[in-house]
């Protein structure tokens, strides 16, 4: 990699012509740059560029795509997560055939379900469950591929309490609906049913205000009316693939966390990515420089959600340069930018620019003795002419910073270059 001197001049036009001293294109590589050092202490999953979950050992990162356009997206960081959900589940009036199938990871892990004993009995399976919900917002999931039946249900079972939550899908129509029988106060549920190709769905159900949950028996799945939302007696040639059940204390859903094999539930831990050390002086230059960032993020009601920080190691919070999701506070759907020097703000830009869940956003942030400027989606540069820089910012973290960092979201690209780019042409970078 190149790294280019003071004495070569910056273009006129939107674009510079030196080349940056760091430059990680994440979604165009889908590789580590030698200098990160990468750690996850879990296994995660990963969505390929065919829509197939795949595997990553621990410490090994994920590089992320849509599971719909096949869109690489880039490194994936998520927040630590469980999954209370284990093994594989019970027959109640089905016949489960386990691992017997291709699950849309590409190995024989899926389980099926056909119908049995018509009549008075529901078709059904019931998880192991380990641990407990949240009353305030949970969320559940599970992938599911029609083999002659689209109508399914999920339903939170609450014992002691006369409360069951049934959620309806069918795969077919993407019609949604849910049902609480018992409970003096409705949850709200928000419902998805996301395409992962040849036939595979995931179903995602989150919860919020379900207040019976610290009184469970459990999750179940199983085969649905396909005219109503009810449960199926009847019909015992009803067939369908399942795999990869998943519930989890939170706001949104997250990659699945493997369980099927599992006598317990299971956490997935955090991802954590960083340049430190000589790796990193050898690219920073403390008296100016320029961060250029692309990445989305998958939650919006978190603030303080950074995807990027430079910072003093040994005084996190006093010392940093931050770019990201509402970093430093902000509205919903805003973009902060942040230079931070012996404690006290350099400057901090908030950019109102309307950032949607799973869109990709572009920064750029510009730091000089008394010229410095940050930049959002094109957006013209917000300016500050004044602040003295910091001079021990000796480290780079992606993902995560002193505040917070990204709940759920992949970073697409970023490049550092060792000077102070023209405002012009931190808008020409940012331009979506």
């Amino acid at each position: 990699m190149s790294i280019f001197t003071s004495n070569i001049e910056l273009s006129s036009d939107n674009y510079p012509t030196i080349r940056p001293t760091l430059d990680l294109n994440f979604a165009a590589t889908k590789t580590l740059d030698r200098r990160i050092t990468f750690t996850r202490d879990s296994v995660g999953t990963f969505t390929d560029e065919n829509g197939m979950v795949k595997y990553a050992s621990n410490n090994v990162p994920r590089f992320d795509h849509d599971p719909t356009t096949g869109e690489s997206l880039g490194l994936l960081i998520e927040e630590s997560r469980t999954n209370i959900l284990y093994g594989t589940p019970s027959q109640s009036n089905t016949i489960n055939s386990y691992n017997q199938y291709n699950s849309l990871t590409g190995k024989y892990d899926a389980t099926k379900l056909a119908k049995n004993a018509p009549g008075s009995s529901q078709s059904h399976g019931d998880w192991n469950w380990s641990g407990n919900l949240s009353t305030t917002s949970f969320v559940m999931s599970i992938f599911v591929k029609k083999i002659n039946h689209a109508s399914f249900f999920i339903q939170m079972i609450s014992s002691g309490a006369g409360t069951n939550l049934y959620i309806y899908y069918n795969i077919d129509t993407k019609v949604t609906s849910i049902v609480d029988n018992g409970s003096s106060t409705d949850p709200t549920v928000t419902r998805s049913i996301e395409n992962y190709g040849d036939g595979w769905f995931r179903l995602v159900a989150r919860v919020e205000g379900f207040s019976n949950t610290a009184l469970h028996s459990g999750i179940r799945f199983g085969f649905a009316s396909g005219g109503s939302d009810t449960q199926q007696y009847q019909d015992t040639s009803d067939e369908v693939l399942i795999y990869g059940a998943q519930a989890e204390v939170g706001n949104f859903v997250t990659s699945y966390i493997p369980t099927h094999e599992s006598t317990t539930s299971v956490t997935r831990a955090q991802d954590n990515a960083k340049i430190t050390g000589t790796n990193f002086t050898d690219f920073y230059n403390q008296e100016e420089g320029t961060l250029v960032l692309s990445a989305d993020i998958g939650y919006l009601a978190t603030s303080n959600q950074a995807a990027v920080v430079f910072e003093d190691t040994s005084s996190q919070s006093t010392d940093l340069i931050a770019l990201g999701y509402r970093v430093g506070g902000g509205a919903s759907g805003g973009l902060g930018g942040w230079y931070q020097g012996n404690g006290a703000s350099v400057t901090y830009q908030h950019h109102s620019v309307g950032v949607t869940a799973n869109s990709e956003f572009r920064q750029a942030l510009a730091y000089k003795t008394d010229d410095l400027a940050s930049v959002a989606n094109g957006t013209t540069p917000l300016t500050d002419n004044s602040g003295t820089l910091s001079t021990s910012i000796d480290r780079v973290r992606f993902g995560e910073y002193y505040a917070d960092g990204m709940t759920s979201g992949h970073i697409r690209q970023f490049k550092y270059y060792n000077k102070r780019l023209p405002d012009a042409q931190l808008q020409g970078l940012t331009q979506q």
